[in-house]
C-alpha cells in the first residue's frame, strides 16, 4: 500500500468544505491501496466555526498530525488571517520529520486555503516527492475585480497579487491537478503552459450515505425551522452568487404563479435560503431576500446568510419538505451540493443551464424534477413550467424514484477510486 500525506490546513472538527472533502477522501483511500495520513492544525488555532461531532465522523484508523499554528490575533495585526499562512512554517518542519520516519510516495494538497501549496513545490525540491493538487476553489480569480470597487474586500488586491506570484511557483513541478470541476482545472491550465488537460482529473465532492445514517440514529435540533409547524418548509441550502440572479427570480415568479393558482397550497409554504454569503461572518447583506421583495413574494421567504455547520446543513435538508438547487447563467455550473441533495432522499426541484453536468446527474439517477434552460430559452421563459413542478413537489402526489445504482459513480467511494487513479498517473509519469 501507498502513503500520501494530505495537508489540510482545515480539518474535523472544522465544517468548512475543505475538512469535509479530506474527510471523505481519507475514508476510502485505503480501499484503493493508499494510506491516508492527514498533516493538519490543532483545533485552537482555527477561527472558523467548529462542531465536536464531525470528529465522530473520521474513521479511527486515520493517522491524523496536528501542528501548531500563529496565533490569529497576533497575526491580524499585520493583516493576516489566513490558517494555511499561519500553519505554513509548522507544516513544514511536520512534513521534514515525517519524511525522515516513513517513506511519503506522493502528497496532496486540496485548496483552499490556498498558499499551502508552495509546501508541495518545496517537499519536492528539497526530498523530490511528488505532489498533486485539488482546487475546490480558484487562487487566482478575478471575481473581486470585476466588482465595484465599494464591495471589493479590503484586502482582494493584495490577495490578488499574492496569488499571481505564488500560484505558478507552487505549479511549476506539479504532476497532476484535480478539482471539483472540469471548468475549475481548466481555468488553471490555461493559465500556464506546461499544464495540460492529461494531467488534470476532475473529481466532485460527491456524498457519503454514513453522515446521513448518522444522523438519522443522531438527529440534531434544527436551528433554522421547526419540521413540525405544520408549514411546507422547502429549502436551499448553499451559496447565492450574482450569476444566479435571473434564474432566482425566475423561480420566484414562479412561485407567485402558484401563489395565485393554487393559494391554499402554496400559502403554507416557507421559502429557506441557508448559507447564501461566502462572508465567513455572515455580513453581506441579505441579497435572496432582496430579489424575493422585487417579486413581491417576501412574505414566503426566510434568508440566513450565515453558513451553517455541516451536519446542521444535512438535517436541514432532511427536516424539509422539499429542496431547491438554482444554476446560474454559467451553461457548466456544477452545484456540489447535488449529491447529499440526492442521498436525503426528499422532493427536489432544480432548475439549471441545460449543459450544467447537474442536469444529466438527476436524469440519470431519475431524482427529482429539472426544468433546464440554454442561451435562446433563458429561465424566464420557464415560470410556468417551474410553478407546476413546484405545486406537484408540495402536493402528496409526488413520488420518489431514485435510480441507485445510477448514483454509485456520484458516492464519495467512487470519487476516492478516481483521486487514487489520479494518484496512480502521477506516480507513474513520473517513473516514465
Amino acid at each position: 500500500m501507498r502513503r500520501v500525506l494530505i495537508i489540510g490546513s482545515d480539518f474535523a472538527p472544522s465544517s468548512l468544505p475543505p475538512a469535509t472533502r479530506i474527510r471523505f477522501f481519507a475514508r476510502h483511500l485505503p480501499e484503493f491501496d493508499w494510506e491516508p495520513i492527514v498533516l493538519t492544525t490543532r483545533p485552537e488555532y482555527y477561527e472558523s466555526s467548529l462542531d465536536a461531532e464531525n470528529e465522530r465522523l473520521v474513521p479511527s484508523s486515520l493517522e491524523v498530525i496536528r501542528t501548531r499554528a500563529l496565533p490569529a490575533r497576533l497575526t491580524r495585526k499585520i493583516g493576516i488571517g489566513d490558517i494555511g499562512m499561519r500553519s505554513m512554517w509548522h507544516h513544514w518542519r511536520a512534513l521534514s520529520r515525517l519524511h525522515r520516519k516513513k517513506k511519503i510516495d506522493l502528497i496532496f494538497i486540496p485548496v483552499p486555503p490556498s498558499t499551502p501549496m508552495v509546501l508541495g513545490r518545496l517537499a519536492h525540491l528539497r526530498f523530490g516527492i511528488p505532489y498533486v493538487v485539488d482546487y475546490i476553489d480558484p487562487w487566482v480569480s478575478d471575481y473581486y475585480r470585476n466588482l465595484p470597487r465599494r464591495e471589493r474586500p479590503r484586502k482582494s488586491a493584495m490577495s490578488h497579487a499574492l496569488a499571481r506570484v505564488l500560484e505558478p511557483f507552487a505549479l511549476k513541478r506539479v504532476d497532476h491537478i484535480t478539482g471539483v470541476s472540469r471548468g475549475t482545472t481548466d481555468q488553471v491550465i490555461s493559465r500556464y503552459h506546461w499544464l495540460s488537460k492529461e494531467r488534470a482529473t476532475e473529481i466532485p465532492y460527491g456524498a457519503e450515505a454514513e453522515d446521513f445514517d448518522h444522523l438519522r440514529h443522531n438527529p440534531r435540533q434544527n436551528q433554522i425551522f421547526d419540521p413540525s409547524d405544520g408549514y411546507l418548509h422547502v429549502s436551499y441550502v448553499g451559496a447565492y452568487t450574482e450569476s444566479m440572479r435571473q434564474t432566482l427570480s425566475a423561480f420566484f415568479r414562479a412561485f407567485r404563479l402558484g401563489l395565485e393558482r393554487t393559494p391554499r397550497l402554496f400559502q403554507r409554504a416557507l421559502l429557506h435560503f441557508v448559507g447564501t454569503t461566502y462572508a465567513t461572518n455572515g455580513a453581506d447583506p441579505f441579497r435572496v431576500t432582496a430579489v424575493a421583495r422585487e417579486c413581491a413574494v417576501e412574505g414566503w421567504v426566510r434568508e440566513h446568510p450565515q453558513r451553517v455547520p455541516y451536519l446542521d446543513s444535512l438535517q436541514i435538508i432532511l427536516d424539509s419538505q422539499a429542496l431547491i438547487l438554482l444554476g446560474s447563467s454559467e451553461p457548466h455550473y456544477t452545484a456540489s451540493k447535488v449529491f447529499p441533495y440526492v442521498l436525503a432522499q426528499r422532493p427536489l426541484l432544480a432548475v439549471f443551464h441545460e449543459d450544467s453536468s447537474v442536469v444529466r446527474i438527476l436524469r440519470e439517477t431519475n431524482t427529482g424534477r429539472v426544468v433546464s434552460f440554454n442561451s435562446s430559452r433563458l429561465s424566464d421563459a420557464c415560470v410556468d413550467e417551474i410553478s407546476r413542478n413546484l405545486e406537484e413537489l408540495l402536493s402528496d402526489s409526488y413520488q420518489l424514484e431514485t435510480c441507485w445504482e445510477a448514483f454509485k459513480p456520484y458516492t464519495t467511494r467512487a470519487m476516492a477510486g478516481r483521486l487514487a487513479q489520479a494518484f496512480n498517473t502521477a506516480l507513474s509519469e513520473r517513473i516514465n
